[in-house]
């Protein structure tokens, strides 16, 4: 063999050696320089605000500006397509939401690389709100399944769009109720708002941030709420389970991802500072007061959460046969 062979032999080992101090150096040292989230919704959205209330305080507890990039499209693939051309190195972040578990349904041609991303940490779990204009004879879950049930496909309910909460947990109302409703998407979540309060749709499963103004100005009614418990935000608006839907608890999640390979000294790093955000007493406020309810996680917790809520929310999908709009 030529000497230039063992020559390589010597230098590649080298070459990995000091790439290796390299990586554990700048995972030490991070992090310094600014950070980009990826949110893949619009600005004003509610994973967009609460992306946003973290972001702000993780940025002060960093040193290093954390600065939100809003990249909405597709179930929020086109930018979490958009996070993975980066490197794995922890300075784009991408936020994952509920919304985005369905996407291989909405594309079944599309691979969707979920396996590219890994959890750093939980941020908060959302709630929806059985919604109708204010003007509207319906009372309650049991109004809408007696009038559907009378007047097939009667009852029309709204949402921002194929595959998100508010569509899904229609479907699952639906499903459980034995009922025929239809369901009206809409491309611009604000004109789906917009035509139920101007009861050209009947009801809708607002999320329950976006349905707190309208309710409190009197523009919608709130009939139920999707959680386990009442939200402290509707204190006065019952439960689904408390008019006799006992079945009916429905959630969505917001939480901080990076790319698969990402230091683990870094993800370590964000889910301590992830979570001392939450913990501080004027996050929890802002959030209550927008019906959000944070839950600091480690890492692998979030993980197994991302897995059980997949199974959840791709099961009613799939019994909806839900499509790309």
């Amino acid at each position: 063999m030529s000497k230039s062979f063992f020559s390589r032999r010597r230098t590649l080992p080298v070459m990995a050696s000091l790439l290796l101090l390299s990586w554990v150096a700048s995972a030490q040292n991070y992090p310094n320089k600014a950070i980009r989230m990826v949110v893949p919704w619009p600005p004003g959205t509610p994973a967009d605000v609460t992306g946003r209330i973290v972001a702000e305080k993780m940025s002060a507890s960093l040193g290093q500006a954390i600065v939100v990039d809003n990249k909405p499209g597709a179930a929020g693939t086109i930018g979490m397509a958009d996070a993975l051309r980066q490197p794995a190195d922890g300075y784009t972040l991408y936020l994952l939401s509920s919304a985005s578990l369905v996407a291989p349904l909405l594309f079944p041609a599309q691979t969707i690389p979920f396996n590219q991303l890994e959890s750093v940490g939980h941020m908060a779990w959302s709630y929806n709100v059985l919604v109708a204009p204010v003007t509207s004879t319906l009372k309650g879950p049991a109004d809408i399944v007696q009038t559907a049930k009378a007047k097939p496909g009667s009852l029309s309910f709204a949402s921002g769009g194929n595959g998100t909460p508010a569509h899904l947990a229609g479907e699952l109302f639906k499903q459980q109720t034995n009922t025929v409703t239809t369901h009206v998407p809409y491309n611009q979540f604000g004109l789906a708002i917009g035509d139920l309060i101007a009861d050209r749709t009947h009801f809708m499963f607002l999320t329950a941030s976006a349905a707190l103004p309208q309710i409190n100005g009197g523009k919608l009614k709130a009939m139920a709420v999707t959680g386990a418990k009442r939200l402290p935000a509707l204190k006065d608006v019952p439960t689904m389970s408390e008019q006799g839907f006992g079945d009916f608890v429905l959630r969505s999640f917001d939480g901080m991802m990076v790319k698969t390979g990402t230091p683990k000294e870094v993800i370590e790093r964000l889910n301590s500072e992830l979570n001392k955000a939450l913990n501080m007493p004027d996050v929890r406020e802002r959030l209550a007061n927008l019906a959000l309810e944070p839950e600091p996680m480690g890492s692998a917790q979030f993980g197994s959460v991302i897995a059980s809520e997949t199974d959840k929310w791709q099961k009613i999908g799939r019994a909806a046969q839900i499509r790309a709009d």
